[in-house]
């Protein structure tokens, strides 16, 4: 049978279809809010729904649990009701289906320096801080948002950084020396600048 994978904010299509060649055996689904996203992810994509997330109509577009796997790839943040989209996610998998996750996380090093030594709660065009998110995550919210969702986390993993911004030598240097001791706990706490997350969902009512 074949796997059918949705991803939720799907931008230009390089998350689920970077791998296309690879996947030959899947078809793959995309949410795109912006029509120059559409338009190149319709060229990775089996099929693209143009529509703004807040207000996607998921027991229109998808009725019947359809998908093998439902990825939210720091869209989640951007929601009015992330809890809503999630239990939407939820109904729409197949029996064993999974749902990805990836959120920032609010509690990392440059974060508390920025809040506590500056004073500032920064707003900026991408990160952490991005003006457009509405919502702010720690590891213990990220998994509290997944079971008031009505999953079950199978499994959790972090991308450590000690900055904001993408790259960077601080950055290099980090990933090279954190990620042996990432299973640390200070380590993941104040380290990682985002939480990946599997969820199931369990016994369907």
């Amino acid at each position: 049978m074949v796997m059918v994978i949705l991803d939720v904010g799907c931008s230009n299509g390089a998350l689920a279809g970077g791998r296309r060649l690879v996947l030959a055996d899947r078809q793959l689904v995309g949410i795109e809010r912006y029509a120059g996203f559409v338009a190149q992810a319709a060229s990775q994509l089996d099929r693209v729904i143009q529509a703004v997330l807040d207000t996607v109509e998921w027991r229109r577009e998808f009725p019947d649990a359809m998908f093998d796997c439902v990825i939210f790839g720091d869209v989640l943040e951007h929601l009015l009701d992330p809890w809503l989209h999630l239990a939407e996610a939820r109904r729409c998998l197949r029996p064993g289906g999974t749902v990805v996750i990836g959120l920032p996380k609010i509690r990392l090093v440059s974060s508390l320096y920025g809040i506590f030594i500056y004073g500032t709660f920064p707003r900026r065009d991408r990160g952490i801080f991005d003006r457009t998110h509405l919502h702010w995550f720690t590891p213990h919210d990220a998994r509290k948002l997944v079971v008031e969702s009505g999953l079950k986390v199978e499994a959790t993993s972090y991308n450590l950084r000690i900055g904001d911004k993408r790259g960077g030598l601080l950055n290099r240097i980090a990933g090279r020396l954190f990620d042996p001791i990432s299973g640390f706990a200070s380590i993941r706490e104040f380290f990682a600048y985002q939480v990946c997350l599997r969820a199931s969902a369990g016994q369907l009512p």
